[in-house]
């Protein structure tokens, strides 16, 4: 039994909470700080140990 089944069972409040909160969260729009060129540019990217990591982001 997952979580979502006890509460419809048990407790049909928070059940009906729980998922009108997960319906009205809405996607955040990715804002860039940069035009796109900018953003790919060679010295936009800096390594991290192994990782590249992008920097000029946001």
């Amino acid at each position: 039994m997952i979580i979502g089944e006890y509460l419809k069972k048990n407790d049909i409040d928070t059940y009906r909470e729980l998922k009108n909160i997960g319906r009205m969260q809405k996607k955040k729009d990715i804002k860039l700080g940069d035009r796109p060129e900018r953003l790919m540019q060679h010295d936009s990217y800096r390594k991290q140990g192994r990782r590249v990591r992008q920097v000029k982001w946001g």
